[in-house]
Parts: structure tokens; sequence; C-alpha cells
């Protein structure tokens, strides 16, 4: 090879160089404004799915409180309608008992006063 071709081929192999840098530069810029712009957008619709979230937890983490509130004045409540009902029952048990008292005392007077009838 002689000078002249040698020279050449060295400008040939700085442009084909320089033409692959700038297209690997403007490839490079092209993909990162892509990539800015939709991880941006991406960005943006999470951060609004977060606010959403967020005000949905504190919508949760408050109602079960109430939950719990509401639970215990129904336990109080329970409770105490088992106490009367225990109170009830033996209120009837001490009324049935009255009841065939006076029966009874009813049943002897009356065999008593058919016993007086029959004399």
């Amino acid at each position: 090879m002689n000078d002249k071709e040698e020279k050449e081929l060295i400008k040939d192999a700085k442009k084909t160089f320089r033409n692959w840098t700038i297209t690997f530069l403007l490839s490079s810029i092209v993909g990162a404004t892509a990539f800015y712009f939709n991880t941006t957008y991406v960005q943006a619709q999470n951060t609004e799915q977060i606010k959403e979230n967020t005000s949905e937890l504190k919508k949760i983490t408050t109602i079960p409180k109430l939950n719990e509130k509401q639970i215990k004045n129904l336990e109080l409540q329970v409770t105490e309608i088992k106490e009367n009902q225990k109170e009830f029952q033996k209120e009837t048990k001490q009324s049935i008992e009255d009841i065939r008292k006076t029966n009874l005392k009813m049943l002897e007077l009356l065999y008593q006063i058919k016993q007086q009838n029959n004399n």
C-alpha cells in the first residue's frame, strides 16, 4: 500500500467511526428521551395510585376502631341480657313453685270441703 491509499483508508475509518459515534449518540438521546418520558408517566400514575391507596388505608384503619367500640358495646349488652335472662328464669321458677304450692293448698281445701260435705 502506498501513502495515498493509507490516508484514504484512515479518512474512511475516521469517517465511519464518526458516523457510528453520531448515530450512537443520536440513538442514545432518542432512547433516553423516550425512557425519561415513559418513566415520568409511569411514576405519575404510581404516585396517584399511592395517594388513593393511602386514603383507602386511612379509611380501613379508622373503621376497625369504630367496629371495636361497637363490638364492646354489643358484648356488654349481651352480658346484661344474659344476666337479665338468668334473673327472669329464677323468678319464673319461683313463680311456678308458688303456683304449685297454692294449687296444692287449694286442692287440700277442696278435699277438706268435700270431706265435710260427705260427713
